[in-house]
């Protein structure tokens, strides 16, 4: 009979390591649960009821779920460390009570809303990688019938850019400007901070038709139809506006919608848009040369190929590049996961 060979420490940790690494992939797996719970619970909007504390009974009853349903939804919640349970009920835990409540200022919700209406692309990726061709659920040709998924695009991207906005209308470029140009400006939000702030400033802002409603309202919202406009453009096709000069020309949070050979064309064409004493200014996430880092920024730049035919993060030194083939001298400034690129033209 042969003599079982005794197992080493050393094999032992080997096929340790090797069993968590398989609970990792399977909890990587599984994250999607806690996408879905998280959708649910702000669609449902969970966190107003559950601002002070109160019973699983109550909830479920305002919410018109199963009593005991709506128990087992309530401590995944907490599970997850959304809510907190007490001898009282269940409680917004600080987080959920500064970003998950609707009445709050700082909702994220409208994010979290847009993130639920990308749930059906994700499935579709082998078609995406197999195509170059746009898809009918990506945002292109979406948003065009799709008015709800517009709609919860253009609230999540106001809420996205409050941060950047804050910095973006302090810079000192625009002290003594008096004309802006806002490419590929959206929502509006930017430059009606920007004008806000700098009672000189008079701008439009450039973008494709289905932005229109949104620039609008933004501008409406803010008073400020006597200075600011929207004008319908093709970004792609900037040689057509050349008559048209700004002391400041934005491109902001919006190149990863375009590919490099189109992302070029429109720095150039942008640049020649600039005054004399004229600055670009290119708002992007920050992406290192080896397209991986940071980590968010590399998912970022998937979740554009997702939804969009042509999109992709650039990285940010290519970025600057670009604005140096056009003669400009560039500033970098990190903001947050971001980064500002002043291109100026060389005297």
């Amino acid at each position: 009979m042969n003599a079982q060979k005794p197992v080493t420490i050393y094999e032992h940790a080997e096929e340790t390591n090797a069993l968590n690494g398989v609970f990792d992939l399977v909890k990587l797996s599984d994250q999607y649960r806690q996408s879905a719970i998280l959708h649910a619970a702000v669609a449902h909007q969970v966190f107003d009821h559950t601002r002070t504390p109160v019973k699983a009974e109550a909830v479920s009853l305002a919410l018109g779920w199963v009593a005991n349903k709506g128990k087992i939804f309530l401590n995944a919640l907490v599970a997850m460390g959304l809510l907190q349970k007490t001898d009282n009920g269940f409680v917004n835990q600080p987080l959920s009570e500064r970003f998950l409540v609707s009445s709050s200022a700082e909702f994220i919700g409208p994010i979290i809303a847009h993130q639920r209406l990308q749930w059906q692309n994700w499935p579709r990726l082998g078609e995406i990688l197999s195509t170059t061709r746009s898809l009918d659920f990506q945002q292109e040709n979406r948003f065009k019938h799709d008015i709800a998924a517009r709609d919860a695009f253009n609230d999540a991207m106001v809420r996205f850019s409050q941060p950047m906005v804050d910095v973006l209308r302090e810079l000192s470029v625009f002290d003594q400007a008096k004309t802006v140009i806002d490419l590929a400006g959206g929502h509006g939000t930017y430059i009606a901070e920007i004008a806000r702030r700098h009672p000189q400033v008079s701008g439009e802002i450039w973008d494709l038709g289905a932005t229109r409603q949104a620039a609008e309202s933004t501008i409406g919202k803010y008073q400020l139809e006597q200075r600011l406009s929207f004008k319908e453009r093709n970004l792609l096709d900037l040689a057509r506006y050349q008559d048209a000069r700004a002391d400041v020309v934005m491109l902001n949070d919006c190149l990863h919608y375009f590919t490099r050979e189109q992302t070029t064309t429109l720095i150039k064409g942008a640049s020649r848009l600039l005054e004399q004493h004229g600055a670009l200014l290119i708002l992007s996430m920050t992406l290192d040369e080896d397209e991986i880092h940071p980590a968010l920024s590399a998912d970022f730049s998937l979740h554009m190929m997702v939804n969009t035919v042509n999109g992709e993060l650039h990285p940010t030194r290519w970025l600057a590049k670009q604005l140096q083939d056009q003669g400009l001298s560039v500033d970098q400034e990190p903001i947050g996961r971001y980064t500002l690129l002043v291109g100026r033209r060389v005297n």
